[in-house]
């Protein structure tokens, strides 16, 4: 209920009072931001505030109090019920009250306020007034929401930190940590406290350092970041890192150590690691010889590391390392390389390497790799990072062997495979730009007869006076190489600067190389033939300039050899029919496309088939048959001759085998052996080894070898060779006897069975008188000399009348058979020897007749 204009005040007059004393409480109200209040009945709604209060609500006071609506209107809600329910026990109990609540100003702002009240007892003891305060606690409810929040966000950090605070009483023993802390033993050891530091059992290495610390708690000073390492009792072990500072009271007494402390166990073990690993990386970068670098953009700095100044043998305090002052150092063009290649990884963000050559301060040239990275930093290029490493060990190493790769050992000219690269490189750097060249390919002739007869070492001596020979004779631009054994080739510029033609320096040279020559084992004799090619003229690619060199080389040995062939186009069809007949009859080897035939060998004197001569055969696959005549050259020339004849050599032996299996008679056979198989090597293991893998008896096997065995040769080669040959039980024949270089001293010296007189002197006996006094002379001096004799083809019956009358041994010839296949040779013999025993009978029976006429 609402008393307007009625004074609560008039039943209770005020003590009169000095205008002084109202004054100070008024202005000490309002310093303590503080209104009085007063309520006469505890139905009221209404009450009476001082004046103070519109300083506090922002209300007008006239007549310097007020009339306040009920408080509940400026009374928050969650308040109000509280403030109301000590209101009305302050009037009916007489309790007196105190209450924080929020009052709501005009504006709508809240106002923290205290709210005092105080009953007032009539002489019966009733409440008759109750009266108070009102007092604005705004500051001092913002202080204590601000406090909270602080220290709210404090132990938010605390407890989501690693960290851990500590404390320790004026004996420096830890005081126990108040909450739990997870860990080992060591860490439980800690927290426990009750002990100082130093009295923990700690890594026994750390005595020192735990020493010093030791010192400055008990010389109160503070500390920061010392690390120890406690060990539990099980021998876990932590270890922590702490700081701590001495606390002092007023009076400067000393209370102790407060700090905080951090378990860095993990964070330590990776220390340890990453200085392992640097330590590690730092003596790799020492033993590879490892310098890095960086370049900034912005700075347009360059800065090495301390190993890298120390590759170049530089100071670092002396040196500055920009692009002006390291030119200089650098080899060639590798410098303005070396920033093409930078100036490129800046422009895409790639990393590049490269080998570069510089100078080291001592003088001699060091080969450094480069590795150049980008550096990029949030999508953007700032500079480039990169290291430099020594490399002139493996460089050094790579050039030897590169030299050795492609020079040759022997003469230290270029070897064949720097000659194929140079050649290559010729034509890739387009030849027609820089004139003509002029390829020379030099084949020695008769330097394996040479090297066989005086030995490697007179070769190998003989090389070394060839390639002698080529330098000085050569202008020293040209490119000389050794590409076979005893294969030169010569690369030069045409003309050359003396303006001798090709052919002209290529007899020049001939001559130069066909002169004796003194060396130490003995003089030796050699000579030279040389094929030429013009380029390009002669080939727009090195394999066709270098295929027709050596075509030119071979129309040279065709030729007769010692002599200079300059290619020509009209004669390389037959040259390459020929090279690629070489190349089928190799081929022919290797598949088995050939074959061997046989042609008896008569008895003159019992008509008896005792052997048969083994002859090669070849049908190329598109051409037919080949006739020997024609392809045994070839294979003499490409050196073949040599896997074709121990191929019938194999063939022949076993064939015999084969026949003697089969219950046929004992025949020897025959087979050819070219002077290149006695000279290719061990010739008479090869023969061993043959007869021991087809079984044939040796007496069987008859070696047939002609005169050309000797011409080049030396005699103790052939006489030592054919010596073990005949220690192994096979015979041996002089084949083409009087058709080459014949000497009665070969016959006297040399241990042959059986003199093969060659088809010239048989053929045309029956009608020329001369041959057949020859033919009686060579018959009579075999035998004299202990040796049978055979005659190769007879083809009429008239020659094998005189050959008998001249007291021959033996006889092959059309006139008996043709070479046949293996499985018609039995047949052919048979065949011969039923003709010879029918002749016999004929003559018998005719002597008979004509004894009886007597």
């Amino acid at each position: 209920m609402a008393v307007r204009g009625v004074s609560l005040r008039q039943p209770y007059p005020r003590e009169p009072r000095g205008w002084h004393q109202e004054w100070s409480l008024r202005r000490a109200m309002r310093m303590a931001r503080a209104a009085y209040w007063e309520s006469h009945s505890a139905a009221a709604t209404d009450f009476w505030m001082s004046a103070e209060f519109a300083s506090l609500y922002d209300a007008e006071t006239p007549d310097d109090s007020i009339a306040i609506t009920p408080a509940h209107d400026h009374d928050l809600t969650d308040s109000h019920a509280i403030l109301q329910a000590h209101y009305t026990a302050c009037w009916t109990e007489g309790r007196p009250f105190a209450v924080e609540t929020k009052l709501i100003k005009p504006d709508g702002r809240p106002l923290d306020c205290v709210v005092h009240g105080e009953p007032e007892f009539d002489a019966n003891g009733q409440v008759q007034r109750v009266f108070g305060i009102v007092r604005d606690a705004t500051p001092e409810t913002s202080a204590l929401r601000q406090l909270a929040v602080s220290e709210q966000r404090l132990a938010d950090f605390v407890s989501t930190a690693s960290d851990w605070c500590w404390e320790s009483g004026p004996d420096h023993r830890l005081l126990p940590y108040p909450k739990s802390l997870d860990g080992n033993a060591a860490l439980q050891t800690v927290a426990s406290g009750g002990r100082a530091r130093w009295e923990l059992a700690y890594a026994p290495e750390e005595a020192a350092s735990m020493a010093l610390h030791q010192a400055d708690m008990e010389a109160h000073r503070p500390f920061r970041d010392f690390v120890y390492t406690s060990i539990g009792n099980d021998g876990s072990r932590i270890i922590i890192s702490t700081s701590g500072k001495p606390i002092f009271a007023d009076d400067g007494t000393f209370l102790g150590y407060r700090g905080t402390a951090s378990d860095i166990t993990q964070l330590a073990a990776a220390r340890t690691l990453l200085d392992q690993r640097t330590g590690a990386l730092e003596e790799a970068h020492r033993l590879g010889r490892i310098g890095t670098w960086t370049h900034r953009l912005d700075t347009g700095r360059t800065v090495w590391s301390p190993e890298l100044y120390q590759l170049l043998g530089l100071e670092p305090d002396a040196f500055e390392p920009t692009y002006e002052g390291t030119e200089p150092f650098f080899l060639d063009d590798d410098a303005a390389r070396l920033l093409k290649i930078q100036k490129r990884v800046l422009r895409t963000s790639t990393t590049e390497a490269t080998d570069i050559r510089i100078l080291h301060t001592d003088g001699a040239p060091r080969d450094l790799a480069i590795i150049c990275k980008a550096e990029i930093s949030n999508g953007t290029v700032i500079g480039l990072i990169g290291t430099a490493q020594d490399v002139t060990d493996r460089k050094e190493a790579e050039r030897r062997l590169e030299q050795l790769a492609y020079t040759d050992p022997l003469t230290g000219l270029a070897n064949r495979a720097l000659y194929k690269r140079k050649l290559a490189d010729l034509f890739e750097n387009q030849l027609s730009e820089h004139g003509q060249h002029t390829l020379y390919l030099i084949d020695l002739d008769r330097f394996k007869e040479v090297n066989d007869s005086l030995g490697h070492s007179t070769g190998d001596s003989l090389l070394i006076h060839v390639a002698r020979v080529l330098r000085r004779e050569l202008d020293p631009q040209a490119f000389i190489a050794r590409i076979g054994g005893d294969e030169f080739a010569v690369l030069t510029n045409s003309p050359n600067p003396s303006g001798e033609a090709p052919t002209a320096l290529a007899d020049r040279l001939i001559a130069k190389l066909s002169v004796p020559v003194e060396l130490a084992e003995g003089e030796a004799c050699i000579g030279a033939t040389i094929g030429i090619a013009l380029l390009p003229e002669h080939g727009a690619t090195a394999e066709k300039a270098s295929r027709n060199a050596d075509l030119a080389l071979y129309m040279a040995k065709e030729a007769g050899r010692g002599r200079a062939q300059l290619f020509e186009p009209m004669y390389a069809e037959a040259v390459d029919q020929k090279l690629d007949l070489g190349r089928r009859l190799r081929h022919a080897v290797d598949s088995g496309g050939l074959n061997t035939h046989y042609q008896p060998q008569i008895d003159l004197k019992t008509g008896r088939v005792i052997g048969f001569e083994a002859l090669l055969r070849w049908s190329h696959p598109e051409r037919g048959p080949i006739s020997p005549a024609e392809f045994i050259p070839i294979a003499e020339t490409t050196g073949l001759i040599v896997d074709l004849g121990h191929w019938v050599l194999r063939d022949a032996c076993k064939q015999m085998r084969g026949w003697l299996d089969a219950g046929l008679p004992a025949r020897t056979i025959s087979v050819n052996v070219s002077p290149a198989q006695i000279w290719n090597g061990d010739f008479e293991k090869v023969v061993a080894t043959v007869l021991a893998e087809t079984g044939l008896p040796p007496e069987l096997l008859c070696l047939e070898l002609t005169e050309n065995l000797f011409v080049d040769h030396t005699k103790q080669k052939v006489s030592t060779t054919l010596a073990a040959l005949s220690k192994l039980g096979i015979q041996l024949a002089l084949d083409d006897f009087g058709s080459g270089y014949s000497s009665l001293g070969y016959l006297t010296r040399l241990p042959f069975n059986r003199l093969k007189i060659d088809r010239t002197f048989v053929d045309g006996i029956a009608t020329v008188p001369e041959k057949c006094k020859l033919l009686g002379g060579i018959i009579a001096l075999a035998h004299g000399l202990g040796m049978s004799v055979v005659a190769e083809g007879a083809e009429l019956h008239a020659e094998v009348d005189l050959l008998t009358a001249f007291d021959c041994d033996f006889v092959q010839g059309y006139v008996f058979s043709r070479p046949v296949a293996a499985d018609q040779a039995p047949v052919v013999a048979a065949g011969i020897e039923r003709e010879a025993e029918r002749g016999r009978e004929h003559w018998n029976a005719r002597h008979e007749g004509r004894c009886s006429d007597i």
